[in-house]
């Protein structure tokens, strides 16, 4: 049986894309940086591979034998210090991708972000965007996946838990104080303070798109489908205002609106850049989520042989989930 590596497979969409790649009686081999991890991914029946992306021999081990890559880790959020955008996105995955060319894998999927077209790149948009090049270049059959904005991630950060309910390694929970202590801050923001915390004016529209989605999109592109690069989005481009109005109506409740405009974000990111990058790039994406707008899918999920999940439908069942553990 072939082997897929998840690159990334700790994180909250490579251990989404793992348990995906399982249901779909494909054979998993892990990349984990720490040892601890290895008896989760063992009880999966998932073979554990010791690596890191900033380190070539580790890579070309994980890598022999393997069929298909997916790839999910990212700097955006770091969990270690050394985890910087140049160690991980720049020389990390350039690292991977010649290990991937050595190794003759059959097809690398690779998860990068859509980018705005009206609005200069910060270095992490800069770095993916030379990652894609990179890939294109490589001769290796590749899917890369510009994934919109997560709804795990964007809706959690109005105010709310929900979003976190069934979740495993949250994204947003990972150790980077920068992000982790202002959730803390407001995490019931919107179920026990009826404040809902939007970016601008809450107007702009994205294809948010959740990670349970993203993953079977990676999974499904290991077992065919094109090759090239796909926008990938949700079923439906709608406000932050939308989203709010969906927690009044699923939680039966009238919120306040509470608005941080654009350009705040923006300065805020300039004054953090040389001082903490990663919270500089938590700032832009927040800037591009307040001033830019993005579509639904284009065909991407056809492509793939996917249904998508709207915005309603993912609240509602992060609100089973909930509902459950009580």
């Amino acid at each position: 049986m072939e082997t897929t590596l998840v690159v990334g497979a700790t994180g909250q969409l490579g251990l989404a894309s793992v348990h995906e790649l399982l249901a779909r009686g494909q054979k998993v081999r892990a990349l984990i940086r720490d040892p601890q991890s290895a008896q989760t991914f063992k009880a999966l029946g998932v073979e554990t591979s010791m690596g890191d992306l900033t380190d070539p021999a580790s890579l070309k081990s994980a890598v022999r034998g393997v069929s298909r890559i997916i790839a999910t880790a990212n700097a955006a959020i770091p969990t270690r210090p050394s985890d910087t955008f140049e160690a991980v996105e720049r020389d990390g995955y350039r690292n991977l991708i010649e290990a991937a060319i050595e190794a003759k894998v059959s097809r690398f999927i690779h998860t990068s972000v859509r980018f705005p077209t009206s609005i200069p790149l910060s270095p992490f948009f800069q770095y993916k965007q030379a990652t894609e090049e990179r890939l294109r270049q490589s001769g290796l059959d590749h899917v890369i996946f510009q994934a919109d904005a997560f709804m795990d991630l964007s809706f959690a950060m109005l105010g709310s838990s929900i979003p976190l309910q069934d979740s495993r390694n949250a994204t947003i929970l990972r150790p980077f104080s920068f992000t982790r202590n202002f959730f803390h801050s407001i995490e019931h923001s919107v179920e026990t303070k009826y404040v809902a915390r939007v970016p601008g004016n809450g107007k702009a529209r994205h294809g948010f798109i959740c990670v349970a989605d993203v993953a079977r999109a990676l999974a499904a592109a290991t077992m065919g489908g094109p090759s090239g690069t796909f926008e990938l989005a949700g079923p439906e481009s709608i406000s932050f205002l939308d989203i709010v109005r969906l927690y009044e109506k699923l939680l039966n409740l009238k919120l306040k609106v509470s608005t941080t405009p654009a350009f705040l974000f923006r300065l805020i990111s300039l004054v953090l850049a040389p001082l903490n990058p990663a919270g500089s790039n938590i700032m832009w994406l927040n800037y591009l989520a307040a001033s830019t707008s993005t579509s639904a899918d284009q065909g991407t999920a056809a492509a793939f042989g996917l249904t998508l999940t709207t915005a309603e439908s993912f609240l509602l069942q992060k609100l089973k989930a909930r509902a459950a553990q009580v």
